[in-house]
């Protein structure tokens, strides 16, 4: 291992509470896609043949909701209580975003930077699940809800001045870009950039297109690094020599530092060509990972805005997706009391 591989960092006790408790002075904004989840529950017992039909209707005999995408990491943001959280997006005026304004309200998320658009659709993934007499559960196709078409002048122009509103009032802005064609455009790149430049995080999470992010952090996994330098890889043929060098030349082109995520091997941060790898400890069987990077993001931001350093930060978000994973068949939330229990379990192994 070269001296630019430092697998040692170690948080203490004393500087852990202390970056947890300078959260409660953060203000933060995100930006970016935000989506509902919807989860209708079938009991198929209760099926009847339908007379008009061939088919069997699913009696739906609980339904639920939570928030997915960008509106889930707004949930964790205010999980760990900052001062002011708020969230940039755009959505349609549909049920679904009546929902989705109310996830965002009972998790004490500010909404009014949020845009309503009539030519738009609330993103929403509707997970019809059935269950008969066995325990066994099945989940049906999902219907998706989704917009197929880019924002229009007037919608950009609307983002952006939502932008330009909550950038001098916070400390730390988030990003989520995860759908095709969400709400982050170019030019809402560019001026996220200008935002940086002038002084305040920007911390990026991008599904697709987390190399057209210039002049920001950037928080890519394993595959999603690799795949900015070399297009197409098998991620079969990733290994870590690929991944250091991925994380290094992304650090150099932004002229940022680099968030890498991997999973149960930890995180690297990478400032200057020098990286950091940030162990975690493995979590044990049963885990679901689901929702696992919105947490990361989430407490890494909070922290960071805290005064935390890059590796201090990514020790933090560490735990608390550990806390996450082990909420099972739901994308979860992590408080600030989790996360120290998460600590001290952590120093017992």
């Amino acid at each position: 291992m070269d001296n630019n591989k430092n697998s040692s960092f170690r948080l203490l006790k004393e500087r852990f509470v202390e970056i947890l408790d300078r959260i409660r002075n953060v203000r933060v904004a995100i930006i970016g896609d935000g989506a509902l989840d919807i989860y209708w529950e079938a009991d198929m017992t209760r099926s009847e043949l339908s007379r008009e039909t061939p088919h069997f209707p699913l009696p739906v005999v609980k339904e639920r909701y939570s928030g997915g995408g960008g509106a889930n990491v707004a949930a964790n943001l205010s999980a760990l209580q900052p001062a002011y959280v708020t969230m940039i997006t755009m959505i349609g005026n549909d049920w679904r975003g009546e929902l989705f304004i109310k996830e965002l309200t009972d998790h004490n998320v500010k909404t009014d930077n949020l845009i309503i658009s009539e030519g738009r659709v609330t993103p929403a993934y509707c997970k019809p699940i059935r269950k008969g007499i066995s325990e066994i559960e099945y989940e049906d196709p999902r219907l998706d809800f989704q917009n197929y078409s880019a924002l229009i002048p007037e919608e950009e122009t609307r983002v952006i001045t939502a932008l330009e509103n909550v950038s001098g009032k916070v400390d730390v802005i988030a990003v989520v870009d995860q759908i095709y064609y969400g709400i982050v455009t170019e030019k809402i790149r560019k001026k996220l950039k200008e935002i940086a430049d002038s002084g305040i995080p920007v911390i990026v999470d991008s599904r697709e297109r987390i190399g057209l992010f210039p002049g920001v952090i950037v928080k890519p996994n394993e595959i999603e690094a690799c795949s900015v330098i070399n297009p197409g890889i098998n991620p079969g043929e990733i290994n870590e020599n690929l991944i250091y060098e991925a994380a290094k030349e992304i650090n150099k082109r932004n002229n940022q530092p680099v968030i890498v995520t991997m999973g149960s091997r930890g995180a690297l941060w990478v400032e200057d060509g020098v990286i950091t790898k940030i162990t975690t400890v493995s979590a044990e069987s049963p885990i679901d990972i689901c929702g696992a990077g919105d947490t990361f993001l989430s407490a890494f931001c909070c922290t960071f805005a805290a005064g935390a350093s890059g590796p201090e930060s990514i020790s933090i978000a560490n735990l608390a997706s550990g806390v996450t994973i082990k909420k099972i068949g739901t994308t979860g939330t992590a408080t600030r009391e989790e996360i120290i229990d998460k600590f001290e379990e952590t120093a017992r192994r």
